[in-house]
């Protein structure tokens, strides 16, 4: 049987109107200087106004970049040098954490409002096809592909009735008790950069899953009494069950320092290694090849290109040209230059390859 996998990059996000990178900067700035947003992010305010000269009247154009200014700050922070007379290490490393809480805090507020329809017709589609739910590998935080897959299960009947509802098997070692105990999964999910509900403790390395307002998982949801993620990005943090240590979400920021040596991040990139060995179809589907994801272009590379290649379609967005070529586009020309001619290449969008599927799937 064919063997697909779905890797869902930030573009996937952007189909649900959920926010894109160089969306996050700007929309962070506008709730730090809203004064009934309650966020309390002075220095990463300060810092955006001292470094990169922006201010409330600011377009987004004017923005840097976030894996720019993630890159500073972390370069600082590992050499352990001064960025200037006003942003020492100690000083850097408040903001890195201050980073962190409105990363997740702004998540959180704007994933809560997306849908995951797309996410859901898409998992039926490829299950229709292939017999068999599709191995989904993420570079994303949020929680929407995890929701449509756990919908997913708890929308199937049996022969006993309606499933209760089954949550994604990640992949590593997660503690919380409810994943522990619930040996049935409905279907693989790999985040290769981490979740938004997953917190870390450095002491005794546990791994939770912990409540965020973004999960609608359904009944699922009542059985997920781990910690809460909100307090776990605040400065007094959450205690590890175990050891009491402060824990602190796992992911990986949009750095060029990017630190991949968690142990459970490590399982996760063995098993998305392995799959991508295995697969006969691979579908990208927003996921632009970004300079800053070398690693990630490295793994791509490494189990991609084989005497045997797997079939590869990669569904991107064009605003200007939905029937715009790969070699006409630049990140049409990145696939190209790395897989060759033969890729499947839409520039539609998520949901009009959706939806061209489904149809031609229909007619047939």
């Amino acid at each position: 049987m064919a063997k697909t996998v779905v890797f869902l990059g930030a573009g996937a996000t952007g189909a649900c109107l959920g926010p894109m990178t160089d969306d996050i900067l700007p929309l962070i700035y506008k709730r730090a200087v809203d004064p009934t947003s309650g966020w309390s992010i002075n220095l990463l305010k300060n810092f955006l106004e001292q470094e990169f000269h922006v201010n409330a009247a600011s377009p987004k154009v004017e923005y840097p970049a976030l894996p720019l200014v993630m890159s500073l700050i972390d370069t600082a922070i590992d050499r352990r040098q001064s960025l200037n007379a006003n942003w020492d290490v100690a000083m850097l490393t408040q903001l890195r954490e201050q980073v962190e809480f409105a990363l997740f805090d702004l998540l959180e507020v704007e994933l809560n409002r997306v849908l995951t329809t797309n996410h859901y017709a898409l998992l039926n589609k490829l299950c229709a096809e292939t017999g068999e739910v599709p191995c989904v590998i993420s570079t994303n935080y949020d929680l929407i592909i995890d929701t449509a897959l756990m919908f997913r299960s708890y929308s199937q009947r049996s022969d006993e009735g309606p499933h209760t509802g089954r949550l994604p098997d990640y992949r590593c070692r997660i503690s919380t008790s409810y994943y522990q105990a619930d040996g049935e999964r409905c279907g693989t999910l790999l985040k290769l950069h981490g979740s938004l509900n997953w917190l870390y403790c450095k002491t005794c390395q546990r791994l939770e899953m912990g409540a965020v307002k973004s999960q609608r998982y359904g009944n699922v949801l009542e059985k997920l009494l781990g910690p809460d993620v909100a307090a776990a990005v605040t400065p007094d943090g959450a205690p590890c069950s175990t050891c009491g240590t402060k824990v602190r979400p796992l992911l990986i920021a949009p750095s060029h320092l990017k630190d991949y040596r968690n142990p459970h991040l490590t399982q996760v990139w063995y098993e998305a290694e392995r799959v991508l060995r295995e697969a006969t179809r691979v579908i990208f589907i927003g996921y632009s090849l970004p300079d800053d994801d070398l690693e990630v272009v490295y793994l791509l590379k490494r189990c991609l290109t084989r005497p045997v290649p797997p079939a590869i379609t990669v569904v991107e967005y064009s605003a200007a040209n939905v029937e715009v070529a790969a070699k006409d586009h630049v990140v049409g020309r990145r696939y190209r230059t790395l897989f060759g001619d033969g890729i499947d290449w839409h520039a539609c969008g998520m949901d009009a390859w959706i939806a061209k599927q489904v149809g031609s799937r229909t007619t047939n």
